[in-house]
């Protein structure tokens, strides 16, 4: 396989057992292309985080609605970008995040993607959010 340009296609719905199976497949796709285990770790998790923004906050926690995820290697980087047809994000959450304290009930995950990816950007096409996650290897 030429991992100079490779690229993976996920289907799947705003259920959180998927999103259980989508973690391991990512950690193992980040790996193949020279992540370290600690950097291929942080990035996943950072997907996983927005996966899982896009279920609570964009879904308002209700299953069956689609997400669909594209993780591709293009040189020496990786982008995962992630549409949902949910609300859209709030534009202040793209700011510089700031980490919630530590008896907030939420507020770290922002924090967690914008540390543990290279760049993250967002945008709204039509009725989709389109939320990109990018990473140097």
């Amino acid at each position: 396989m030429n991992h100079n340009d490779t690229q993976m296609r996920f289907n799947l719905h705003s259920n959180p057992r998927e999103v259980v199976q989508l973690q391991q497949q990512l950690m193992d796709l980040c790996k193949d292309v020279g992540f370290g285990e600690l950097s291929a770790f942080q990035f996943t998790s950072a997907a996983i985080e927005a996966v899982n923004n896009c279920i609570k906050h964009a879904y308002a926690g209700e299953e069956g609605y689609p997400i669909t995820l594209q993780w591709r290697r293009h040189q020496d980087f990786v982008t995962i970008e992630i549409r949902d047809e949910g609300k859209p994000l709030p534009l202040h959450l793209l700011e510089s995040p700031v980490l919630s304290g530590v008896d907030a009930e939420s507020g770290r995950g922002w924090h967690i993607i914008h540390e543990w990816t290279g760049s993250v950007s967002y945008a709204r096409q039509g009725d989709e959010n389109i939320l990109t996650l990018t990473r140097r290897l």
